[in-house]
């Protein structure tokens, strides 16, 4: 099940979210070229469009751009793993401690509790990859909460380059994630930001640790 989006208005800004998609997705993979020709066609977007989109999801670090050889999707190395963990620990521990002080905003309660409902449901059906978009959709509905669009566009960046590193982790996920959500979950519903704060930096703490130790093919 894929996370719907709404999607942008302009060529580049379309071009960027349907590679951004892509590879959150697996549609495109770490190592795999960008070909204009293809990409033009697939996007429906002109050339010029697509290179300012290729531009701009370099400099965010997801594609690697490299002189007469065109651009490819960047793979990880361990330290970039752990470095992006080190910031998504800061932008979501203060994200679940921000969604903790608004939770008594209109609709916010009922939102996250929807949320944990459904990957609840999922989870125990034990469909990895259904996970793993409510996995997303559950850390997204915090971000929100905050009421801070920086927040999220910077969150879904990091999210976004260590998506298929952590659906390669997702078995050992399944042995802690779900418990640990909703430890998150009752924290911010109990309006607790520094026991939120905490859980959350302490679940991307072990999150990363699962993720760095996949075998060495999985890095750059």
């Amino acid at each position: 099940m894929a996370i719907e989006t709404v999607q942008p208005g302009t060529a580049v800004q379309r071009a960027v979210h349907a590679i951004r998609e892509g590879i959150r997705s697996g549609r495109f993979v770490p190592g795999q070229r960008l070909i204009e020709p293809d990409l033009t066609r697939e996007l429906g977007v002109g050339r010029n469009a697509l290179r300012e989109a290729l531009a701009q999801l370099g400099s965010d670090g997801l594609v690697k751009l490299e002189p007469h050889r065109g651009a490819s999707i960047r793979r990880l190395t361990r330290e970039d793993v752990a470095h992006f963990y080190q910031v998504r620990e800061a932008l979501e521990g203060m994200s679940a401690r921000l969604a903790a002080s608004n939770i008594g905003l209109p609709g916010h309660r009922e939102r996250l509790e929807a949320a944990v409902t459904k990957a609840r449901e999922v989870a125990a059906q034990y469909d990895q990859p259904r996970y793993l978009d409510e996995n997303f959709r559950f850390h997204r509905v915090i971000v929100e909460l905050t009421e801070n669009p920086r927040l999220i566009e910077l969150t879904d960046r990091l999210e976004t380059q260590t998506f298929r590193l952590q659906f390669r982790s997702a078995q050992a996920q399944f042995d802690y994630s779900m418990t640990e959500h909703e430890e998150i979950a009752a924290a911010i519903l109990s309006g607790d930001s520094d026991r939120a704060e905490s859980l959350m930096r302490s679940h991307l703490q072990h999150t990363c640790s699962e993720i760095l130790k996949l075998p060495s093919h999985d890095f750059a």
